[in-house]
């Protein structure tokens, strides 16, 4: 039975449809729109998973949410030649890891505080100032990063690429990337990608 991948337009699910086709992993994309009005999931993503949020993956009986444990969940079940992630026993594994896991967390954060400020009309004083200091500095962590490694986890495109790419692609849309080049030359190399490609026919 192939996977099923509940997608929701304009958000990070994304992610999980590139990784997928970088893996050649057979799947269904199941789409789902968002309200028009509202911006929010449709509550028929709460019928999948209580929390009624996408990323969804089914894998037969088995349902998964949460980004990082679906990357985690596919790679240990269809990447057993590591061709997406290193083994434990690699220098890069570390690396790695704290990509993958800073790009629902660290990284993603301050983008998602802005969101949800600007959406209030919050956009001055110091919680506004405080968020936008929390993402100049993520934004130099990963300039500083990629001025040194080629991709997320050293030598070779990973996972960790895939998920860090939604929001950098979101922060080079608002401008953010003007003095970042190495950044800005790491979203030209990633998004050449036939996969990466493809993801975007399937409808972001």
């Amino acid at each position: 039975m192939a996977l099923k991948l509940h997608h929701l337009n304009a958000s990070r699910s994304q992610r999980i449809v590139w990784l997928l086709l970088e893996l050649g992993v057979p799947h269904e994309i199941i789409h789902h729109k968002r309200n028009e009005t509202t911006r929010l999931a449709p509550p028929d993503l709460k019928k999948i998973h209580p929390l009624g949020k996408s990323p969804l993956l089914e894998d037969g009986s088995v349902v998964i949410a949460e980004t990082g444990a679906i990357t985690e969940y596919l790679l240990a079940k269809h990447d057993s030649g590591h061709k997406l992630h290193p083994k434990p026993d690699s220098p890069d594994f570390p690396r790695y890891l704290e990509w993958v896991h800073a790009a629902e967390g660290a990284v993603f954060l301050p983008g998602l505080l802005a969101l949800y400020t600007g959406m209030a009309g919050i956009t001055e004083g110091p919680v506004a100032q405080m968020i936008a200091g929390e993402r100049d500095k993520v934004g130099g962590y990963i300039e500083a990063h990629l001025s040194k490694h080629p991709y997320f986890a050293g030598d070779t495109f990973t996972a960790a690429d895939c998920l860090m790419g939604f929001q950098i692609v979101m922060t080079d849309a608002q401008g953010g990337l003007a003095n970042r080049p190495a950044t800005k030359a790491w979203l030209e190399k990633v998004t050449a990608r036939p996969a990466y490609k493809a993801m975007l026919a399937v409808g972001v």
